[in-house]
């Protein structure tokens, strides 16, 4: 045996000692901490800078979805780079990407300049993201998956809580380019935690070159799963929903309707990120016990409705209500990667996590560039105002039917977790 094939046996050998670490857990969940707490600094004036280069909410909405265009793209290889090399240096790759976008973001002298520097950006998040999801994926085992996943989305969610604060806080100290240089340091120390996380073994059979048949062959087997797509869906209705409400229609609202600065917008973001911390955590838990089906369809309903109070919000206070109630349903979707993960097949997580990511990040193109048109579209003119209007309710709606969509195609989806335990009873 040569002794390339011998290092690619060993690496299929399982190690039980990475295997369900909750301190490889913490660890992968700090990074990913850092990662989100530097993209959740620009969230709130990101839609405002872009407004800078005086262009329309569909432009505006571009800005936030080309982030996601490449991301979605790459997902997919991502997975597959993260079968056949160490996932460690595919992360680190992804990180420095991002530090070094974030700066050129923040020097774009032009709107053309801003949105490839968020192209790049995507680059680097599916490097980063898709390999950690993996990472994660591999080191939960079935019994604790939901648990495992949910402390993971609740470390990730406090970058999420404190990032905007922290964003707009810079922003109205210094300029509107702060925060984007505050990520890019954010994010290059997020290397060092990266480089001490463990090796870890291959999830399935991996050859030495990555074959285009046998690509097209696990991806073929991954999406014949119906439960597989019917999860993927309602994921990607709530990236949707993230990133063309939460990211895009939200801190415009609050500065054009309500004429919010900026600090404010950050603090309306961060207490929506509060509550969703609050209730994701132990949702996981519970998932774990009653099935991923019933929190994940709970949620959909319910932000169905939240999400209308949103355009009836007068001032901070109900605004901030508004957001802290979307924030606190938002979490029940916590065990969601969880769910993915259980209708995946075992041997195949990496072209399911890739595949998973890109159906997601579809939802994050789509969410700002639909919702923002939408906006466009109904906005009510401002005479002498330097936006395209005041938002009005028709956006929320279209959001709202496209949750009540996702739950009514949910329904139809298996719940391993919740079958398993019903035998074991």
């Amino acid at each position: 045996m040569s002794e390339e094939n011998q290092e690619l046996v060993e690496e299929n050998v399982p190690n039980p000692n990475h295997e369900g670490s909750v301190i490889t857990v913490l660890n992968l969940s700090l990074v990913t901490l850092l990662v989100l707490l530097g993209l959740s600094m620009v969230s709130p004036i990101l839609p405002s800078y872009a407004e800078s280069f005086q262009v329309s909410y569909t432009l505006v909405g571009f800005v936030v979805s080309s982030f996601a265009i490449t991301r979605m793209v790459l997902d997919v290889p991502a997975g597959l780079l993260s079968r056949r090399f160490d996932k460690k240096k595919i992360m680190i790759s992804g990180l420095v990407i991002l530090s070094t976008s974030s700066i050129v973001a923040g020097l774009a002298p032009n709107y053309i300049t801003l949105v490839i520097a968020r192209m790049i950006e995507g680059v680097g998040s599916a490097l980063y993201v898709t390999t950690a999801t993996v990472f994660l994926a591999q080191i939960s085992g079935e019994e604790k998956r939901g648990q495992w996943m949910s402390l993971y989305m609740g470390m990730l969610l406090l970058g999420a809580v404190f990032g905007p604060t922290f964003g707009g806080i810079i922003a109205d100290t210094y300029d509107i380019h702060a925060p984007f240089f505050a990520y890019a340091i954010i994010t290059g120390l997020a290397v060092i935690p990266t480089m001490v996380l463990p090796k870890l073994t291959n999830s399935g059979n991996v050859s030495s070159t990555l074959e285009l048949r046998g690509i097209l062959r696990d991806m073929r087997q991954v999406l014949s799963n119906p439960s597989f797509l019917l999860v993927t869906f309602a994921v990607f209705t709530m990236f949707l929903l993230r990133t063309g409400v939460r990211s895009t229609l939200v801190p415009l609202f609050a500065a054009n309707n309500l004429g919010m600065d900026l600090s404010a917008i950050g603090l309306v973001l961060t207490i929506g990120a509060i509550t969703s911390a609050i209730t994701i955590v132990p949702m996981g838990r519970i998932s774990d016990r009653i099935g991923r089906k019933i929190p994940l369809a709970i949620c959909l309903v319910l932000t169905a409705g939240v999400v209308l109070l949103i355009p009836f919000s007068m001032d901070l206070l109900t605004l901030s209500i508004a957001i802290a109630i979307y924030g606190a349903v938002i979490g029940l979707s916590g065990p969601g990667a969880a769910y993915v993960t259980d209708v995946s097949p075992q041997d195949k997580l990496e072209i399911s996590m890739g595949l998973y990511r890109m159906i997601s990040d579809f939802g994050f193109v789509v969410g700002p560039l639909l919702l923002g048109f939408l906006a466009d579209m109904t906005a009510t003119p401002v005479v002498g105002a330097s936006h395209s209007g005041l938002i009005g309710v028709f956006p929320f709606v279209v959001a709202s039917i496209f949750l009540i969509v996702a739950f009514l195609v949910l329904l139809r989806a298996d719940d391993p977790v919740r079958d398993r335990n019903h035998v074991k009873d």
